[in-house]
């Protein structure tokens, strides 16, 4: 008998659609439900409802949805072999999104069903259909995207502000579009923020003075009821306050300035002015980056130890036109300073070091062996304990199943069928329960053994690591060296050193953790072989 093992998932857009009776999120849940347990009656097979993936406020114009995600994660775990919705713009609007979707679906074997079309994805006639009705999808979304992309270039060649708070400015609420001053938070932008560019010379130096004064972005009420603001600005933030041209009365939009109805607050000679600072910045960085010879080997994988962000290379020249090239802090970047504290990594004595680590790691099959024992003992317990589970979940379905069948032949033997009724549906509840728990725990266990490293296998991995590193030196082919490491790495952490921050400890992890390591600032002895659920021994300091 077929298992259908189910996803009921539906979507709204905005968070008033999920909270209505009619139309909203617990309509399309409660025909996904009756349609379940239709099917169920049938007694063709068996529908379980693996779980109801709930989607508050998502716009369905892309994927990047955090309860689809979640669903697709189980559908390649093969928790999931059925997905259903009330109606097929639910899941999707873009043919194209669709298309790959539809391929994920037919790799796992997944049955998609929707019910207010009525598709049937086992047929070609049912794909055809399936793929013309998201064509008709698709074209009603563009031009609903065209028709408010007219309007909105009406509102703005009319001097009216299309939307989105602006620091300095509130809406008038009387005329719908026009932006009034606000006295307290215009002073803020003049005086501290265009005005200090101008003073100090870069948006970065203008970030640093506002966390300096304890000068925060505005506290106010979404139209959503939530609390926004309040923190200090970033350098991304303060970027575009100083580029909007809303500021000296002009509304944009596609790069086409038209005269507001709103009062300027920076005059327009001062706004010009700092502009050519931006633009002069901004000139001598892309120099930088035209200038740049170094690979910066660890790009993507080295992560700041104080905070948890990736670090972004970054060039700099110095004294004599001399070149520098480091690692840097993406937040530390993003906020001058003012959110974390980590200073700059020289790129080339870190890769060297990382490069030296890992000669010797691959070539040491003892370290190898080692490394995987101890990764593997917390998957070892995991699985033993799920093995424990499963035993008692069969067991408890032999002594269940026992007791239907002995009602049934209670049945057939002439008893009364309504007196035993009621326990019969129990105890066929109960073993639907145990069956989608059973299902469940063999589900963890394959994933487990997935997961469990072989000693051999990582050892061959490695052997060729060496040779192949060397002839890629050789030959100053640093992007595929690159590409080499990001294949062997899964990440590499840098903690400053609290009393020199010109030094500090490097931890090289080469496999996925199951566990992130503790970051709660204790110092570990140079010599320390540390191995966090998956974390490699090749943590040792940094030379200076």
């Amino acid at each position: 008998m077929e298992t259908r093992k189910c996803a009921l998932y539906g979507r709204v857009s905005t968070v008033r659609q999920a909270l209505i009776q009619d139309g909203g999120l617990d309509t399309q849940f409660d025909l996904m439900d009756r349609y379940v347990t239709f099917e169920n009656s049938k007694a063709q097979g068996q529908w379980l409802v693996q779980d109801h993936y709930r989607e508050e406020a998502y716009s369905g114009k892309n994927l990047e949805r955090p309860e689809f995600r979640r669903m697709m994660r189980d559908i390649e775990t093969g928790r999931v072999n059925t997905v259903i919705v009330q109606k097929i713009d639910r899941i999707t609007r873009s043919l194209r999104d669709f298309f790959d979707l539809w391929e994920t679906f037919e790799q796992h074997g997944v049955q998609f069903i929707s019910l207010h079309e009525k598709f049937d994805t086992t047929t070609a006639v049912g794909r055809a259909m399936l793929k013309l009705i998201l064509v008709f999808a698709e074209l009603e979304r563009e031009q609903t995207a065209e028709r408010t992309r007219a309007t909105m270039e009406h509102r703005a060649r009319q001097g009216l502000w299309n939307g989105g708070r602006v620091p300095g400015y509130s809406i008038d609420p009387k005329r719908k579009g026009v932006l009034v001053v606000n006295t307290e938070e215009a002073r803020v932008v003049l005086d501290h923020i265009f005005s200090k560019c101008m003073e100090l010379g870069s948006a970065g130096k203008v970030v640093q003075h506002l966390k300096k004064h304890g000068i925060r972005k505005v506290t106010y009420q979404s139209r959503r009821g939530k609390q926004r603001g309040g923190g200090f600005y970033s350098k991304m933030e303060v970027c575009r306050v100083l580029a909007n041209p809303v500021y000296i009365g002009k509304v944009r939009f596609d790069d086409q300035l038209h005269d507001g109805q709103h009062e300027p607050i920076v005059p327009e000679a001062l706004f010009n002015d700092v502009q050519r600072v931006l633009d002069k910045n901004r000139e001598r960085r892309g120099n930088y980056r035209d200038q740049r010879t170094h690979v910066f080997l660890l790009q993507g994988l080295i992560r700041c130890g104080r905070c948890g962000s990736f670090m972004t290379p970054k060039t700099s020249i110095g004294r004599g036109g001399k070149k520098h090239f480091d690692y840097q802090c993406t937040k530390h970047a993003h906020s001058a300073g003012t959110t974390c504290d980590a200073k700059y990594v020289p790129a080339e004595p870190a890769e060297e070091y990382v490069l030296a680590e890992l000669r010797k790691w691959v070539l040491s099959e003892e370290e190898i062996q080692r490394v995987v024992r101890e990764a593997n003992e917390q998957k070892d317990g995991t699985l033993g304990k799920l093995h424990e589970e499963q035993h008692a979940l069969r067991q408890r379905l032999k002594e269940n199943q026992g007791k239907i069948d002995a009602f049934v032949q209670a049945v057939e033997g002439g008893g009364n069928f309504r007196s035993f009724s009621d326990r019969l549906g129990e105890l066929e509840a109960d073993q639907q329960s145990m069956q989608e728990e059973l299902a469940t725990v063999e589900m963890e266990i394959e994933k487990v053994r997935r997961h469990t490293l072989s000693v051999e296998v990582l050892a061959e991995t490695y052997r060729d690591f060496p040779a192949m590193l060397d002839e890629l030196l050789a030959a100053g082919d640093g992007y595929t060296v690159k590409a080499l490491i990001a294949r062997y790495v899964e990440v590499i952490d840098w903690h400053q050193d609290e009393e020199d921050a010109s030094t500090g400890t490097v931890e090289i992890m080469l496999f996925e953790q199951a566990q992130p390591p503790e970051r709660n600032g204790t110092k570990r002895h140079p010599d320390d072989q540390v191995v966090n659920a998956g974390a490699s021994g090749c943590n040792e300091w940094l030379p200076d």
